[in-house]
């Protein structure tokens, strides 16, 4: 495993200290996007779940509180209504949509920014993930040790594509294949053939907790417990211990890394022109 060190804090002074710095295109450059200092005091006694997505206006959105909120250059904003229950977990599909989960009910936020059901789920408290056709299903918390993933398409209709005897953390497409974290090891599942391989594994309290894809360079970037991983062609690097446990989202050539936690919100541009496979 090779290894790669991005100094958080030397990158950053350099960026506060240099304004021309963040005008170079292929430098590597971090950029602040929310911390707690930003929210109100009532937002930090909700705080946010563990998700986060893109919208198709370019929008960071996060959901506290049974709200959604968007982040933006000005700011963050609610939009829509407040749902009526507890917000588990949520995606935008490829046209656009917004989908989320609140119970055992998949839902989508229609035009007068509500919740509609769309079907309902086979247990309560699962995530969601998006694919390029399909919206993946999968078990986090549950009694009986199964742990299926299934493909929801268009029509409500959806599939179990395989179980698993641990909890699926993470679900992500990457050309022909799906890559899930369950507990500390990252496989590999082709809906082709029905196989599931194993790309690399951690120590067992090195569990991932997060995924994100850059589509066009194919890297798959891993956040565990330990810090942040690359993994492209079957070389995995190991980048920084600096957000350990964070949620990752890839987005316009940046790794958004998000702590709930301490409700920071940083974008690393660049990031894939400096690591060295």
């Amino acid at each position: 495993m090779k290894k790669l060190i991005l100094n958080f804090q030397i990158i950053l002074c350099l960026i506060l200290a240099q304004s021309n710095f963040a005008q170079q295109k292929d430098s590597l450059r971090y950029e602040v996007m929310l911390n707690g200092k930003m929210l109100s005091d009532s937002l930090k006694n909700e705080p946010f779940i563990n998700d986060i997505a893109v919208s198709p206006n370019k929008y960071i959105t996060l959901v506290a509180d049974k709200n959604f909120y968007m982040l933006g250059w000005g700011g963050l904003s609610t939009f829509g209504n407040k749902a009526d229950t507890t917000i588990n977990a949520f995606s935008y599909t490829t046209e656009g949509l917004l989908m989320a989960i609140k119970n055992d009910e998949l839902c989508f936020m229609n035009e007068l920014g509500n919740l509609d059901k769309l079907v309902k789920l086979p247990s309560s408290n699962m995530k969601i993930a998006s694919g390029k056709e399909v919206m993946y299903l999968f078990e986090q918390n549950k009694s009986d040790s199964l742990y299926p993933l299934f493909a929801f398409a268009k029509g409500g209709k959806y599939k179990q594509l395989l179980v698993s005897p641990k909890p699926i953390t993470a679900v992500v497409e990457m050309k022909d294949s799906i890559y899930l974290a369950i507990g500390s090891g990252l496989f590999s599942f082709s809906p082709k053939d029905g196989k599931l391989n194993l790309i690399a594994g951690f120590q067992k309290e090195n569990v991932i907790k997060s995924m994100a894809v850059d589509l066009k360079n194919y890297i798959l970037y891993i956040a565990t417990k330990a810090g942040i991983y690359a993994l492209k062609d079957n070389s995995l690097v190991f980048i920084t211990s600096d957000f350990s446990g964070s949620i990752l989202k890839f987005f316009n050539d940046g790794l958004i890394v998000f702590n709930p936690e301490t409700y920071d919100i940083l974008r690393i541009v660049n990031i894939g022109k400096s690591i060295k496979f």
